[in-house]
């Protein structure tokens, strides 16, 4: 059964350093992450959000996800999240927003984590990292370069928050209309997203 995510999922990541042997990370998605999807209308903002995560997937990820030739440190992760489980605080846009992303025939967005330029550390009180994730959605997937901003919660928790703009037309998909089309749903959005990562190996 494919469940709601964000909650303790596995994030591997393998270091290969020069002259070096290969060196793995484990991670834990932590319950405190979450997604939100933010856009625009012709008379307001609109935000749509994952508010509860329950009864999580357990995902392992082995060394053999990694291989290939990756910029940086290869990261083996993916995170789903249920678009049914989206709530845009308004019954009506709510229930157009998930038509719009087809919802039924693609009941999820992915989001890939390929690599990052270099390794977390939570040592450090505040970094800022990049690396790049495939976002796939109704059907689509696109890959893009993710900026991060990272802050060190203890020794061994970190959070990294990032955001990327997008238009629909990007996943095959025309906005939304509420209100028989009086609301018009701008073409831009943007998602935003915060992981707690938990280091479960030292």
């Amino acid at each position: 059964m494919i469940s709601n995510i964000f909650l303790p999922s596995l994030l591997c990541l393998l270091a290969i350093a020069p002259n070096a042997g290969k060196e793995k990370s484990c991670w834990v998605v932590e319950k405190s992450s979450s997604l939100q999807i933010v856009g625009k209308t012709n008379i307001s903002k609109w935000s749509c959000g994952v508010a509860e995560y329950a009864e999580p997937d357990t995902i392992t990820f082995f060394d053999e996800g990694c291989r290939g030739q990756v910029r940086g440190i290869p990261l083996c992760g993916i995170v789903r999240i249920n678009i049914g489980d989206f709530d845009c605080r308004n019954s009506l846009m709510t229930g157009e927003f998930k038509k719009t992303l087809q919802y039924k025939q693609y009941p999820q967005l992915t989001i890939s984590f390929l690599n990052l330029d270099r390794m977390p550390d939570a040592a450090v009180k505040g970094e800022t990292l990049s690396g790049e994730v495939m976002i796939a959605l109704a059907g689509v997937a696109k890959k893009v370069v993710m900026r991060y901003s990272s802050t060190r919660v203890d020794a061994t928790t970190i959070e990294l928050t990032g955001e990327q703009s997008f238009c629909f037309a990007d996943f095959g998909l025309t906005p939304p209309r509420k209100m028989g089309g009086l609301i018009r749903v701008s073409e831009g959005l943007d998602v935003r997203f915060l992981l707690c990562l938990h280091r479960i190996n030292h």
